[in-house]
């Protein structure tokens, strides 16, 4: 039986820098990807120019965005030139380590498995996230953190995630409402609940910058935006997936349970930071006034998200309705070790 074709996507704007590291990842792996496809936003850095040319040797698939209209529209533009029988998706400012692609492919052996992920590490290489998993009140669990994740719902990271292309795009690929984050849990949970699996495969390693984006010049806006985007994302999940399930009392209550008992320990208060990693000093303490207000911005945007997942049809394809509701172990592929929080 012959292999697997595969096509890899990568969405970029402006990090010419970065995606050229990204690039040549993907070309040293072996087996070389069947096809390359970048989705370039309008960018001004020399990105461009750099991506016609390499298109014009024929060693990758240039797909224009005219405007930036969020992640999950440019994946689904580059997955509309997809022709392998596995796409795969990486951040521009990640980089795919010797093996990737040939891990990712070797976890499709069974038909039943319609995506697998990988670890993800810093820039330096230390550990930054694992297998991951979801609970239907939409709270994440990483077993790399020593988080138990028996009887949930196991999800990829986006920038280093891989699914059979005919399913996804059956399923009409990502929703385009998840501008940035959760789009990667949202598409999984499709997959999941039309019967696939989703695989891991500890060999399929990236190595993630997370470097600024034009999203994130501006540090303040940026913390506060995120965090109306976790509250109306998270909730909008929620409520699409698991509706029948969880109503919206049980829901923001558990998101409230979740801050009490996990942020304010920790002092989230007075160490809320923008992210990044401290090997690569991109963490940077935010003011206890603006993470109020940031807070304030969630509670915004999980009531925003609730009540416009509620104009979900249950008979689209990701409504709560449409799923078949199978128990999540029969979802699993990892192999787990009973770790607890």
């Amino acid at each position: 039986m012959s292999a697997p074709s595969t096509s890899v996507v990568v969405c970029t704007y402006n990090r010419i820098q970065w995606l050229t590291k990204c690039l040549r990842s993907l070309e040293a792996q072996d087996p070389r990807p069947d096809e390359i496809i970048v989705v370039d936003g309008p960018s001004t850095d020399g990105t461009r120019d750099m991506l016609e040319l390499l298109a014009s040797k024929g060693d990758l698939k240039l797909v224009h965005q005219k405007k930036l209209d969020g992640i999950s529209s440019a994946r689904n533009m580059g997955l509309a030139e997809a022709t392998g029988d596995i796409v795969c998706f990486i951040d521009d400012d990640a980089i795919a380590q010797p093996g990737w692609l040939a891990n990712v492919i070797s976890g499709y052996t069974d038909p039943l498995v319609g995506g697998v992920g990988g670890p993800v590490c810093f820039s330096d290489g230390s550990p930054a996230m694992g297998r991951n998993a979801v609970s239907p009140e939409g709270l994440w669990f990483d077993e790399s953190r020593r988080e138990s994740i028996d009887g949930l719902y196991p999800v990829m990271v986006g920038c280093n995630m891989s699914f059979r292309r005919v399913p996804l795009q059956e399923m009409g690929g990502f929703d385009p409402y998840f501008r940035f984050h959760q789009d990667e849990t949202d598409a999984c949970l499709g997959m999941l609940f039309r019967g696939y699996r989703i695989g891991y495969s500890e060999g399929a390693v990236v190595w993630h910058e997370w470097c600024e984006g034009s999203y994130r010049q501006d540090r303040i806006r940026w913390y506060i935006k995120l965090r109306y985007l976790w509250g109306r994302n998270n909730s909008y999940l929620v409520r699409k997936h698991f509706g029948d399930k969880v109503p919206f009392t049980k829901y923001a209550g558990n998101r409230m349970t979740g801050f009490l008992q996990k942020r304010v320990p920790r002092g989230i208060l007075e160490k809320e930071t923008t992210g990044g990693h401290e090997a690569s000093g991109g963490s940077v303490a935010m003011p206890k006034f603006f993470v109020l207000v940031g807070g304030v911005s969630e509670v915004f945007g999980l009531i925003k998200g609730w009540t416009d997942s509620g104009h979900v049809s249950p008979r689209a394809p990701g409504g709560a309705a449409s799923h078949r509701l199978v128990g999540p172990d029969q979802h699993f592929r990892y192999r787990r070790r009973g770790l607890r929080k």
